[in-house]
């Protein structure tokens, strides 16, 4: 069995492609990269914040505001900038140092000193404290099951009391042909490099690993999290099917 270290892939990702490896379009890779596409690029981010906050305020806490903010997987600052102009303190940590590096001079030109960044690890060791908003979008499904669900634990064990955490998972894909493409990409050596070849990338270009999550254990720990409802969107990633969980914590008696 051939699993990529996918904090080495991301670092990858952050030192060579680190737009396109927040968001997989053509545009964002760095070749094709232009002023243009840069500043739509992060407009996506403040309108995906903008959106995310009124959804919060219909679903969840008509009243919410944010004191405290963590962006986990925070990549080039797409959405940790714009929640930088909403919250007094925001956190944003990322496993690839390359793409903190890339985030500290899009913080810097956007004058977001309110930014604490952060090499995060699989304990969260770095984390101080409590935050009343912790966010996560397309992050958990590069992560590997088992090594993801615990640090979700952890994650939400940082949530103060009254916290709001806005959180994506994968659970499914929707893909003609999946299990097969799965096998051969799990088992057959070097599978990965050869369809970078052929869609035209370098050989030893980074892969992004896909994983589903078991949506029972999710909800587990969001449950013993003292939550007593939450609200919930599906997503479909080009037939990468998930959901965004929004939930409240609830005060502790």
């Amino acid at each position: 069995m051939l699993d990529s270290n996918t904090d080495k892939e991301w670092e990858k990702f952050g030192k060579d492609d680190p737009y396109f490896g927040v968001i997989t379009d053509d545009r964002y890779r760095k070749e094709n990269l232009t002023d243009e596409g840069k500043e739509a690029f992060f407009e996506s981010g403040i309108n995906y914040i903008d959106e995310l906050l009124k959804k919060i305020r219909q679903r969840i806490d008509p009243a919410f505001t944010i004191r405290r903010a963590l962006d986990y997987g925070c990549g080039v600052g797409r959405l940790l900038i714009p929640l930088a102009g909403v919250a007094e303190e925001v956190t944003g940590v990322d496993v690839s140092e390359s793409m903190l590096k890339e985030v500290k001079k899009n913080c810097e030109a956007s004058s977001a000193r309110n930014v604490v960044l952060a090499k995060t690890d699989d304990s969260l060791s770095l984390l101080k404290g409590k935050y009343d908003f912790i966010h996560s979008f397309i992050v958990f499904q590069h992560i590997p099951v088992t090594r993801g669900e615990r640090i979700f634990e952890k994650l939400v064990a940082h949530l103060a009391d009254e916290g709001v955490c806005v959180v994506h998972f994968t659970y499914a894909s929707d893909h003609k042909n999946k299990k097969l493409v799965a096998y051969v990409k799990r088992y057959v050596p070097f599978s990965g490099n050869f369809y970078n070849w052929l869609q035209g990338r370098k050989f030893f270009a980074p892969r992004m690993q896909m994983n589903a999550y078991n949506l029972n254990h999710l909800f587990l720990t969001i449950q013993k999290a003292e939550v007593r409802c939450c609200y919930v969107e599906f997503t479909d990633h080009g037939g990468e099917l998930g959901i965004v969980v929004y939930f409240k914590k609830n005060k502790m008696a």
